[in-house]
Formats: C-alpha cells, sequence, structure tokens
C-alpha cells in the first residue's frame, strides 16, 4: 500500500496542488484502500527546510502550493484498522520541468 501512496501522489501532484488538497485527496485515498492514518493530526509530510519551525504541513488549511517549496517529504503512517503495527515510506520530492520528481 506504501508503494500505491506514492504512486497515487505522482499521479495526482501538480505544480497547482496545494498542501491542503494533497492532504484531503491522499487521506481519502488510504481510507478508501481499507487503511487508517496513524499521525494523530492526519499530516502526510512536509516541506524540507534548516530551521524545523519553518516547515510547511501536508495539513488541512495550509493553502501553500507544493511548487512554493524546493523539496517535501511525503510519509504516510498507515495501518489496518485495529492492528497493532504501522508502516512508514518516507520519499522526498520536488518539482523541475517535467513535473513531480522523486529525489
Amino acid at each position: 500500500m506504501e508503494e500505491k501512496l506514492h504512486i497515487e501522489l505522482l499521479r495526482f501532484a501538480t505544480k497547482e496542488t496545494t498542501f491542503e488538497e494533497l492532504y484531503y485527496h491522499m487521506n481519502r485515498y488510504i481510507v478508501e484502500n481499507g487503511f487508517v492514518n496513524l499521525d494523530f493530526m492526519g499530516n502526510l509530510g512536509h516541506s524540507i527546510v534548516k530551521t524545523k519551525g519553518d516547515r510547511v504541513y501536508i495539513e488541512k488549511g495550509n493553502m501553500t502550493k507544493l511548487a512554493d517549496v524546493k523539496y517535501f517529504t511525503f510519509e504516510p503512517h498507515i495501518a489496518f484498522p485495529d492492528s497493532k503495527y504501522g508502516h512508514k515510506k518516507e520519499n522526498i520530492y520536488y518539482f523541475d520541468e517535467n513535473g513531480l520528481m522523486e529525489l
């Protein structure tokens, strides 16, 4: 499922996609595939910056466009409902002239 999530990110995200749009789309995708997001805020990743306090998160209410940051992580922490264990796969992404790329 983690691979499917990262493939869906590459399919869905454009330079115009906001962090909030990605948040809602991917959380819906997680649930539709029979999983739950284990992050207590539903967060799915963040921008890569020098100072932690400057991070921009993939969260509701964040209208920043993905392309407005140089790099961002996508790291959904998911599990089957009622499972004792979760799984997280983290990759870093950025946009170039060809679209969204994995670092």
